[in-house]
């Protein structure tokens, strides 16, 4: 979660977010495929692509 005065900053820091988590964790969307930190519950299903959501996160980046 990243907070800042205006929704492009806001943006801004969420990318540098993912960039410093893929920097340390390597490539999340390659890490999902080898299912690596799944959790044990494995009864819900409201999971989301870690990929999809960085992915979504830039494109409206370069939007505005």
């Amino acid at each position: 979660m990243t907070i800042a005065d205006e929704r492009t900053e806001t943006l801004k820091l969420m990318c540098d977010a993912f960039k410093f988590v893929e920097e340390l964790a390597g490539n999340t969307a390659i890490l999902q495929q080898q299912n690596i930190g799944k959790n044990i519950d494995d009864s819900r299903s409201d999971d989301i692509d870690a990929a999809e959501v960085i992915g979504s996160v830039r494109l409206i980046l370069k939007t505005y």
